[in-house]
């Protein structure tokens, strides 16, 4: 399968371990396409969660149902970026939009300190 930044696909998070997401769930590719097409064996990715929040601050950003392929309302969890093997990929759902790519961008830079 081809991983791309900037998609959403359905990834295999198990097992859950202390704050790390588990289940099958969407999550969005961060990661340079450079570093995926140099044959590096894992990607970081956002996981996402159902469970929304009404007020989220910057470590979370709202995505609704339909963008990106997604079946349910979400938040993007971007204090939760994590490398999951290449292998864990189930399959793909869909482009996130440029406007929300931006924002995930926007806050990540801000939340590694890059701002």
């Amino acid at each position: 399968m081809e991983i791309k930044r900037g998609y959403l696909y359905i990834i295999d998070f198990n097992p859950q371990i202390k704050t790390k997401p588990g289940k099958l769930r969407p999550g969005l590719v961060l990661q340079s396409d450079l570093v995926t097409e140099a044959g590096y064996p894992s990607t970081l990715v956002i996981p996402t969660t159902t469970k929304v929040v009404e007020e989220p601050g910057i470590l979370r950003l709202h995505l609704k149902k339909g963008e990106a392929g997604l079946k349910h309302d979400s938040d993007l969890l971007l204090g939760q970026i994590i490398a999951v093997a290449n292998e864990s990929f189930r399959h793909i759902l869909g482009l996130l939009p440029d406007h929300l790519m931006g924002e995930v961008n926007h806050r990540t830079r801000i939340i590694l300190g890059l701002e």
